[in-house]
């Protein structure tokens, strides 16, 4: 077999969709259409000179060395498969990834991130269609069709890939949403039922939101109209017109409309940052992007629709579609006033939600008319509908139309001027209610309690405490199947329940008047707080990430526990709740919210337990207030000894040394904290906090004053011991990496690096591969590849701006701003060096010097320097305080470089032999090498 092509190389995965149920229907069969496939598609590859590296099964794996022959080979292929005559029900169809790289054979196959990334894109596609990256779009020839699909994310890859769907002639274009992972530009959700009707109306609504002048349109109608099921349709079949993204934005659990810009920028995966308002931080990153952002129930929160204004007059490229019980009033706002359903959508509703519930109803000539009525009696609204359908399982559609003639003489007893539709809507929940046994009434009120939904060990111990004698499992089937609760699946295969907002807003008034709100209320706050404790400590000695998925989804019911706690001025309990959440707080960017409720935890209690000093001094080194923080560590460190528990103590020293590592710069002292938190670790086996104390250790050795040859050596025997933990080993590989670049060893240095950056991905941790861009970017710079460390570095500081995490993005500015400066890129270079100085914390030492250094190269060029020698020379003086010897070193050799750029050349030489006699401590004998050469030709 010829050895796979080197080079620039376009890779193209196939398989068949649905081979396996293919398989039970066939039988022996589907070997002879399996035969008939691969004969297709291995001709249609080798007549476009492909290279067949792997066909098993319905897979194939080929190598093309023109990206132009890669796409017409699978276009040739879905021609020969569209064009054969297969079998009824079972014809073949295949789908098929391209993407484009430099790649190297390695015995016989190639091997590395180019190769997932390809099968990834397979994977996203459908049966019958070629979806591609950007990588080979660029190298196509003009003649290719395609359209563009938008970004995406693809599974177990960092950041947003843009992906185009080829065009070919004769055969279908349109196909469903790519199977990509659920993203934050199209996080719609999946719809569990067919969209009934409504054409006219989904047709004038899109018509509406196609208008380029139309900016804002509002779906208005009363409660269970249908405005968010006819808003997800909308928004779902304008998908490709938004290339940067769809997004579905629930504000039902938002009571405070000052929240409802963070909500929006946290389903965007924004965060905080240090001195920007949640308005302007979703501001500029919508900035550049067309954006359809879909705000679902505003009418409690109509005083943020101000913020919406300035929004629209900001981002051109921003739409919005909102539903509201009422207008929003801004200027420019299109209204959509949703209808009632047309009687026979109305009537083709209600059978179709009978039939989920009763295979054998059928609508005849007998009935029509009673269901007609029955409609016409619930005023066309979809919710109300959907509430009466499922008892046909038991009533007949005759007597369910008399049970309504006993309710409607309700419909006078509400306000005057309350809607209509609202009263009609309000009295077929309660004939709901009504049908179910005084037991089940109450667990339907008690799980009003619940905010954004609920699991069934939650319902439990809520209703059980409750009402002891309650099977709670029955009355959630019973209220599942009279569309009183709707269930999902949650993020680990377990059930969750929630309840459309107006039935739970009608439970909760029931809830107020039975007069056990505050009992039920406390008893829901104490198990949420229990359930935060439990997976705290979940997330110390387990899987890390399974925790922190389960507090996300379960999130606005801890806000809620939190809020009767404050409420309540139950300090215990908010204590407890605070203590376990601030990991959570930390790691996620709730750093505004997380200290607030750590400060009146702190206040209602009378008390400062240690712990709780422990989580806010970490939010604010997350926050950018350093003011008095150490004084903080230090006294959450001293109540941590105090009370003597070893997982305090180990957050504790890890917090100090963090502090006066990564902020202060004196790695040495930083060093016995860590050591002292790893001992703390590995005597309570806290597997988190071990990984974190040797992180740190790590990192310390390649930025620290360790020399290099020891600090490889410590990098090896924490690789070597931590034959248990991924985590450790991957950060072990990056900070050796880095030390063999300072020896001269680029190839093994970038391997160990990539190598460690891979294992990080693996486990899912996208924060820590975006902040270990930094030793990527460092062994580039040493290896004079300048353009590999931009490109590096940029993907860090998006990555990261997408994130919302801020601790890393000063740092990542500043160096972008160096490399930039090497490249000549002036004004961008000193536009990043603006976001450093605005994000670094005032004791940032690292991030204060980097962002000084940088901007004084950068008015040396521009022939100012006065300024750039002032800038430097405090650099200098920064860096001197403390102890990250390479960042002395280069900050010598950058003021060496501003004096040799005002043709100072004596005085550049003796600013570049202190610089040397840095990094020969350091052992760094790249950056030594350098400073000495350069000091030499200034002496010619």
């Amino acid at each position: 077999m010829a050895e796979p092509p080197s080079g620039t190389i376009t890779l193209l995965f196939s398989d068949i969709e649905g081979s396996t149920l293919l398989l039970r229907r066939l039988g022996d069969g589907y070997a002879e259409l399996l035969a008939r496939h691969r004969q297709f598609l291995r001709e249609a590859f080798e007549r476009h000179r492909g290279h067949v590296l792997e066909s098993e099964g319905d897979a194939f794996f080929v190598a093309f060395e023109s990206a132009t022959e890669a796409a017409a080979a699978a276009a040739d292929a879905q021609r020969a498969l569209a064009g054969n005559e297969w079998p009824a029900e079972s014809e073949i169809r295949v789908r098929m990834g391209l993407h484009t790289g430099e790649l190297r054979p390695v015995e016989g196959n190639y091997v590395g991130l180019d190769v997932h990334e390809a099968a990834r894109v397979m994977a996203a596609a459908h049966g019958g269609q070629v979806v591609f990256t950007e990588p080979t779009r660029a190298l196509l020839d003009e003649s290719v069709r395609l359209r563009d699909l938008g970004e995406h994310v693809l599974r177990d890859l960092p950041g947003q890939h843009r992906l185009y769907q080829l065009e070919i002639d004769g055969l279908p274009a349109e196909f469903p949403p790519l199977n990509t992972q659920a993203t934050r530009s199209t996080n719609l959700p999946a719809l569990q039922t067919a969209f009934i009707g409504r054409e006219g109306e989904l047709a004038e609504a899109a018509a509406l939101l196609s208008l380029e002048k139309v900016r804002l349109l509002t779906l208005v109608g009363p409660g269970g109209s249908g405005k968010t099921r006819l808003a997800l349709q909308l928004a779902g079949d304008a998908i490709e017109r938004f290339p940067g993204g769809v997004s579905f934005v629930l504000l039902t659990p938002v009571r405070d409309w000052e929240l409802v810009v963070p909500t929006i920028g946290r389903t965007l995966g924004l965060g905080e940052q240090p001195g920007e308002t949640a308005l302007e931080t979703l501001t500029e990153h919508l900035r550049e992007r067309k954006v359809l952002l879909l705000l679902d129930n505003f009418e409690h929160v109509l005083p943020a629709a101000t913020a919406l204004s300035g929004l629209l007059s900001e981002l051109p490229g921003l739409k919005l579609l909102v539903t509201s019980r009422t207008p929003l009033r801004l200027r420019g706002e299109r209204l959509y006033r949703v209808p009632q359903l047309a009687d026979h959508d109305s009537l083709m509703l209600f059978v179709e939600r009978a039939r989920a519930v009763a295979e054998d109803f059928e609508l005849d000539d007998d009935n029509k008319a009673v269901i007609a009525e029955i409609c016409a009696r619930l005023d066309g609204l979809p919710l109300a509908i959907e509430l009466a359908a499922p008892w046909v399982r038991t009533l007949t559609p005759r007597a369910l139309l008399r049970r309504l003639e006993q309710r409607l003489p309700l419909l006078t007893g509400g306000a005057r001027d309350a809607d209509e539709r609202q009263r009609t809507l309000r009295d077929a929940i309660d004939w709901s209610y009504d049908l179910l046994s005084e037991s089940q009434q109450a667990q339907f009120r008690r799980l009003a309690v619940f905010v954004g939904g609920f699991r069934l060990e939650a319902a439990d111990a809520v209703c059980i405490q409750a009402a002891a004698d309650t099977d709670v499992l029955q009355v959630l089937d019973s209220l599942v199947e009279q569309s009183l609760l709707l269930q999902r699946v949650d993020f680990d295969g377990e059930p969750r329940f929630w309840m459309l907002e107006t039935i739970r807003e009608y439970a909760y008034e029931r809830l107020e008047s039975s007069g056990e709100l505050d009992n039920v209320r406390r008893l829901h706050a104490e198990w949420f707080a229990g359930l935060a404790e439990g997976l705290d400590l979940e997330s110390r000695t387990s899987d890390q990430s399974a925790s922190v998925a389960r507090i996300e989804a379960d999130y606005a019911n801890l806000r809620s526990a939190i809020g009767w706690a404050r409420e309540a001025r139950h300090g215990e309990l908010l204590l407890r709740l605070a203590t376990a959440l601030w990991p959570f707080w930390s790691t996620r960017g709730y750093v505004a919210e997380g200290r607030k409720a750590l400060e009146d935890a702190l206040e209602l209690a009378g008390s400062r337990p240690a712990r709780v000093l422990v989580g806010l001094a970490s939010l604010r080194v997350f926050s950018g207030s350093s003011d008095g923080l150490l004084d903080d560590v230090h006294e959450a460190l001293r109540a941590a000894e105090e009370l003597g528990d070893p997982l305090t103590l180990a957050q504790a020293w890890n917090l100090l040394g963090r502090v006066q590592g990564t902020l202060v710069g004196a790695l040495a002292s930083a060093e016995e904290a860590w050591t002292r938190g790893l001992e703390l670790a590995e005597r309570g086996d806290l597997r988190a906090e071990r990984a974190e104390s040797i992180g740190w250790l790590m990192m310390s050795a390649n930025f620290g004053p360790l020399p290099v040859e020891e600090g490889i050596a410590r990098c090896k025997r924490f690789y070597d011991e931590a034959v248990d933990d991924p985590l450790i080993r991957g950060n072990a590989r990056i900070e050796h990496g880095a030390l063999e670049a300072m020896r001269g060893d680029f190839p093994l240095g970038r391997s160990l690096v990539a190598e460690g950056r891979q294992a990080l991905s693996d486990l899912g941790f996208s924060l820590l591969v975006a902040a270990s861009a930094q030793e990527a970017f460092y062994v580039e710079m040493l290896a004079g590849e300048t353009a590999e460390a931009v490109r590096i570095m940029r993907q860090s500081y998006e990555s990261l701006e997408s994130m919302g995490e801020r601790s890393y993005l000063s740092t990542a500015g500043a160096l972008l701003a160096h490399a930039l400066c090497a490249q000549g890129e002036l004004d961008e270079a000193e536009g990043f060096t603006r976001v450093s100085e605005g994000a670094a914390p005032r004791d940032d030492a690292f991030s204060q010097v980097l962002w000084r250094a940088a901007r004084a190269k950068i008015r040396a060029r521009r022939g100012q320097p006065a300024d750039a020698e002032a800038l430097a020379r405090e650099a200098v003086a920064r860096a001197e305080k403390t102890d990250l010897l390479n960042t002395q070193g280069d900050t010598l050799a950058d003021l060496a470089e501003v004096f040799l750029l005002a043709g100072r050349r004596t005085e550049a030489a003796e600013v570049l032999e202190q610089a040397a006699d840095v990094f020969e401590r350091k052992g760094n004998l790249i950056s030594l090498a350098k400073a000495r050469r350069t000091r030499a030709d200034l002496e010619r």
